[in-house]
């Protein structure tokens, strides 16, 4: 995709998903019948964050697409913020305790954390099954280089032995 149809897309998502949370907010019984568009939204802050970095350019229509895209976030952020107070006015917590879009935010960042936690360990692995097969080859190169050497010298052996 496009970098423009991206964050189109991006603010479309987030558009439905707040839509649809501002009009379900007093019919839900719990956080989990909103979660999927909560993630739309996370997904879409991504997505414009990526577009707002991208664009971070100097000419006139990478500048303005820079703006679109700042103030797009900007307005995804307000109505994050809006969301987020009426999540907490729907379940309220105690003050001692974190709100409910606290505890949504630290779910989805841990989220995040073993996400990629996984993408490290994956190519981790992918290296050092890359290492393995390397240090392989080198063993079998290495006990080919002696079999044929030692197979030389059998030879050269036997040749001097029938010239004797």
């Amino acid at each position: 995709m496009e970098p423009i149809t991206t964050a189109i897309a991006a603010v479309t998502a987030a558009s439905n998903a707040i839509a649809f949370i501002k009009s379900r907010i007093n019919d839900v019984q719990s956080v989990a019948e909103i979660g999927d568009q909560i993630g739309t939204l996370f997904m879409a802050q991504k997505k414009l964050n990526e577009e707002r970095n991208k664009k971070a350019g100097t000419g006139d229509i990478q500048f303005k697409g820079s703006i679109d895209a700042v103030l797009e976030a900007k307005r995804l952020n307000q109505e994050m913020q809006q969301i987020a107070s009426m999540i907490n006015m729907r379940w309220p917590k105690t003050a001692d305790q974190k709100s409910t879009w606290q505890e949504i935010i630290d779910h989805h960042n841990q989220a995040l954390r073993e996400q990629k936690e996984a993408r490290q360990k994956a190519a981790r692995e992918a290296l050092r099954k890359q290492h393995e097969i390397e240090e392989t080859i080198k063993a079998i190169l290495l006990i080919a280089v002696v079999a044929v050497i030692g197979l030389g010298l059998f030879v050269f052996l036997f040749s001097i032995l029938a010239k004797a």
